[in-house]
């Protein structure tokens, strides 16, 4: 459990960091802010129907150059109703078990990367695009899945095949991270 002095320090720590971050990149977030963030409940999410779970989160703001494994945070999060998103570390952790469904969608320009949908350690989907020569693109990626309480699921760039050029999102279409409990 984390005492109320530390959720105001994290609290306070993250509203500096978002605050003061316009030139700051999200990966500069100190490690330990970021978990003790996923300790503590969202607060701006509305009750939770019973039995409803579902999340959708997009990218903020181009994520430039991502190296391989590296975890992709939809931070701008749109809708989280069961509050298992966390738009920090970008972690959806199950809130309940069930048959969910997962969807991302990742947009390039003059880039190529491969992205993976994690459920735990296991890579459960995958998803390329090569956008190159001036190309504009997007590739998505939906997997169906039967997880169990507590499980993570989360987007990264593939474990080995490095990328090139930034991963974008902006109002001509935006970057996204989705699920939902189907049953």
């Amino acid at each position: 459990m984390v005492s109320s002095e530390n959720t105001k320090h994290t609290d306070k720590t993250i509203q500096n960091a978002i605050v003061k971050g316009k030139g700051i990149k999200r990966e500069k977030i100190d490690r330990k802010v970021r978990l003790l963030a996923s300790l503590i409940p969202p607060t701006n999410t509305p009750p939770v129907e019973e039995g409803i779970v579902a999340f959708y989160a997009q990218i903020s703001k181009d994520e430039s150059n991502p190296s391989v494994h590296h975890t992709l945070i939809f931070d701008k999060v749109r809708t989280n109703v069961g509050n298992g998103y966390n738009g920090v570390t970008g972690i959806f952790t199950e809130p309940r078990e069930g048959i969910y469904v997962f969807n991302w969608v990742i947009r390039m320009h003059n880039a190529q990367h491969s992205t993976e949908l994690l459920i735990n350690n296991d890579i459960f989907g995958a998803a390329f695009l090569r956008a190159k020569n001036g190309d504009d693109g997007s590739v998505s990626g939906t997997a169906v899945a039967h997880v169990g309480k507590g499980d993570v699921v989360f987007v990264r760039t593939h474990f080995t095949l490095g990328g090139d050029g930034n991963i974008l999102s902006d109002l001509y279409s935006y970057t996204t991270f989705s699920g939902w409990l189907l049953h």
